[in-house]
Order: structure tokens, then sequence, then C-alpha cells
């Protein structure tokens, strides 16, 4: 079949167009979803209470991979966070309103006042770090960002349900 000049050389054009873009798509190194802010998707810091040598406290962290930790020198691995209750608690986070949230500011004393404790969580948000305690705000533990953290962390952190 004979073709053209001009119909031939769209045709080849269009040909090398599509072979490229096919061997681009297949390329080791190309991004190929939205980067991952850095940093852990969250750290649960519990203080306050008192322990035998003084204040209690911890601090746990959810990598972005699942694993959980304490903040605490090694040994502290706690164990792995269920692929499912990590996408979930990574959605809920994305499309939580932290300025709606911490529009509810806490009222009265706060536990560590009579040896309990406040939890400070901070949430590997798209837009950077988000800082929420309990001391400050008003957390309603019922919403479904704090379902999400406490389905994630339960097993890890003792966290209150409502």
């Amino acid at each position: 079949m004979h073709l053209p000049g001009r119909t031939r050389s769209s045709a080849l054009a269009a040909g090398l167009l599509a072979v490229s873009l096919a061997a681009s798509a297949c390329a080791p190194g190309v991004p190929t979803s939205t980067p991952q802010p850095a940093g852990p998707l969250l750290t649960v810091q519990t203080r306050g209470g008192e322990c035998p040598g003084g204040p209690c406290g911890t601090t746990v962290v959810l990598e972005r991979d699942g694993r959980v930790h304490q903040a605490a020198k090694p040994p502290n691995d706690l164990g792995t966070v269920w692929p499912e209750a990590l996408a979930s608690l990574d959605a809920a986070i994305a499309a939580a309103d932290f300025e709606e949230i911490r529009s509810h500011p806490f009222s009265g004393e706060c536990p560590t006042a009579y040896d309990g404790q406040e939890i400070v969580f901070e949430f590997g948000a798209p837009g950077g770090v988000e800082r929420i305690a309990t001391c400050e705000v008003a957390v309603d533990f019922g919403s479904p960002l704090f379902v999400a953290v406490a389905t994630a962390l339960g097993p890890f952190v003792a966290l209150p349900t409502r």
C-alpha cells in the first residue's frame, strides 16, 4: 500500500509517539502515584500520670508502611498494622478537617493535674504535620478520624473510644 508523503510521516510520528509513551510507562523509577509526605503517618504520645520512677509517658510511632514502634531506644518494635486499617487511617487523615477539629477547645482541668494522661497526636497529613493534644482540643473519639486511629493502633496504645 502506498501512502502519500504527508500521511506516511503522520503515521510514522504517531507510531513513534505511541512506542515512546509505552516505553516510558514501563521505565523504572517513573513515579506512578502522588508521592507520600515524609515522616511517620501518625505519632501518639501519652504523658502524665504517676509511675514509680516519676511521670509516665510513652511515644508510639506508626510508619507509613504499617510498622509500629516505640520512640524509646531499641528494641522497640511493637508489630504491624493490618493493611486495611492502615489504608483506612491514611484516607481518614487525608479527609480530616484539622481546623474544624481544633475549633473545639478543651475546657476543664487537664488530666495530668490529677494523675491522668494527656494524649498528643501528630498526624502526617498531606499538608504537613497536624498536632492535636487532648488538653488543648476537646477530641471527639467517635469521629471517623479517631475511630480509624483506635482501629489501627488499639492493639498498641490504650486510647479512649468516646
